[in-house]
C-alpha cells in the first residue's frame, strides 16, 4: 500500500480522540480523490440534525453556502439505501428517486445554490454508517465527471476505516467531550472498553468493562486475556486486533459490528488499532487495540449482516453471500450483478479464504449454522 494512503487511514483513525483532526484527514482525502468539497456527516433521518458534520474545502464561501443549504437534500429518505462502503455517484440517488430524480435534484435549493454557481457536475457519495433512526455519509463533490476507477477504489478502501472511526464516534459521542486524550475519555465513559495487547492480554479496562467481565455473558477474562464467550466473535476479535497490531491499514472491514451472540440484537464490538498511537505516549506501548462493546439492541443485524462483521467482508463480498444464501449459482449472481462470471469466480475465492469454507455449499450451511437464531434477508 502506498505509505501516504497509509498516513492518510492513520489520520482517520486519530479523528477518533480528536473531532477537530476530521478537517485534516477529509482534506487529504479531497486531495486524493481530486474533490473540490468533501463533507463527511452522521444526521438523524427524521429530523435531519446533525450528530457529526465535518467540511473540507478550500473556498471558505463555498463552505457557507453548503452549509446554509444542507438540509435541502431531496434524498435524505433514500440514505438509508446506500450500500456501506461502495461509493457511487449522483446517479445512483437519481435512480432510488425515480424516473423524475434529476428533475427533482436540479430544481432543488442545493443545486441551485451550492452545485450550480461552484460549478459541480457531480458527486462521489458513500454510506459509512447505517443504524434504525440515523445514517452516516460521505460525499466528495466534484467539478468533473468522475469516471476513474482509481478514485472509486480509493474510497471504498477507505471505507471500513471510515465507518469504524464514526462508528465509535457516534457511540461515544465524542462532540461531547472536550478532553482530547483517548484514554481518559474511555476511562469516565458509561460503555464497556478495554484496551488489549497483539495476544489479547488485557492492560486496561474501564468500570464498565470490569462489569462485563465480571457476568461473563459475552467476554470474561481468561489468565489475564480477553476472551469472547461466542467462539466466532472471539476468531474476529484475535484477527483484527491481530491485523490492527501489524498494519492499521491492513484491518480493513475487520472488527466493525462484530456480534458477540447469536441473536438479531447482539451485543457488539468493534476494534480500534492503537499501535501508531503509542507511539505517542498516550497509551502502554504494548497496547495493540482498544475494544468497544456495545449493549444488546444497538445494532439490528440479519445473519449475513453477522457474516459479513465476523469475517470482515467488503460491501460486495456481502452482497454475493447473501445471493449464495438465496441459493443461486455463480452464474446467476453475475446476472444480478451484471458483472461478468470471472469477477463472481474472484469474489467467491476470497470469500471462501476469509470464510474457511470451500464452496458456495458450505458457504451456506455457514450462514446456516453461525447465526441460527439472527433474521433472515
Amino acid at each position: 500500500m502506498e505509505r501516504d494512503v497509509s498516513d492518510l487511514i492513520g489520520s482517520i483513525y486519530d479523528c477518533v480522540a480528536n473531532e477537530n483532526l476530521w478537517s485534516r484527514a477529509l482534506s487529504l482525502i479531497n486531495f486524493k480523490a481530486g474533490g473540490f468539497l468533501t463533507t463527511l456527516a452522521v444526521f438523524d433521518t427524521e429530523t435531519r440534525a446533525a450528530r457529526l458534520a465535518q467540511v473540507a474545502c478550500d473556498d471558505p464561501d463555498a463552505i457557507r453556502t453548503l452549509i446554509e443549504h444542507a438540509k435541502d437534500v431531496p434524498f435524505f429518505h433514500l440514505m438509508h439505501r446506500m450500500a456501506i462502503d461502495e461509493p457511487d455517484t449522483l446517479e445512483r440517488m437519481f435512480r432510488l428517486y425515480g424516473t423524475d430524480g434529476e428533475e427533482v435534484w436540479k430544481n432543488g435549493a442545493l443545486y441551485r445554490n451550492f452545485h450550480a454557481p461552484y460549478g459541480i457536475l457531480n458527486s462521489i457519495d458513500m454510506a459509512v454508517l447505517k443504524r434504525p433512526t440515523r445514517v452516516g455519509t460521505i460525499n466528495i463533490s466534484v467539478r468533473h465527471e468522475p469516471t476513474e476507477r482509481r478514485v472509486f477504489d480509493l474510497v471504498a478502501l477507505l471505507g471500513p476505516h471510515i465507518r469504524r472511526a464514526v462508528t465509535i464516534h457516534d457511540m461515544l459521542e465524542m462532540e461531547k467531550a472536550e478532553n482530547s486524550v483517548l484514554r481518559d475519555v474511555i476511562d469516565a465513559i458509561d460503555h464497556a472498553v478495554l484496551i488489549v495487547a497483539s495476544d489479547m492480554s488485557i492492560l486496561f479496562a474501564n468500570a464498565a468493562a470490569e462489569e462485563r467481565l465480571r457476568d461473563q455473558a459475552v467476554v470474561e477474562q481468561r489468565i489475564g486475556k480477553l476472551v469472547a464467550r461466542y467462539a466466532y466473535a472471539q476468531s474476529a476479535l484475535v484477527k483484527s486486533v491481530t491485523l490492527g497490531a501489524r498494519d492499521e491499514a491492513a484491518i480493513g472491514a475487520s472488527g466493525i459490528d462484530v456480534p458477540l451472540g447469536s441473536s438479531a440484537n447482539p451485543a457488539v464490538a468493534h476494534v480500534l488499532p492503537l499501535q501508531r498511537r503509542t507511539h505517542r505516549k498516550r497509551f502502554e506501548s504494548r497496547a495493540a487495540a482498544a475494544v468497544f462493546i456495545a449493549a444488546a439492541g444497538t445494532v439490528q443485524q440479519s445473519a449475513i449482516d453477522a457474516v459479513a462483521s465476523l469475517f470482515g467482508l467488503t460491501g460486495a463480498e456481502r452482497r454475493v453471500v447473501g445471493y449464495v444464501s438465496e441459493g443461486f449459482s455463480r452464474a446467476e449472481i453475475s446476472e444480478a450483478q451484471g458483472v461478468s462470471d470471472g469477477t463472481v469466480k474472484s469474489q467467491l475465492a476470497a470469500i471462501y479464504d476469509k470464510t474457511n469454507t470451500h464452496d458456495q455449499r458450505a458457504l451456506q450451511q455457514l450462514v446456516r449454522e453461525i447465526t441460527p437464531a439472527v433474521r433472515r434477508r
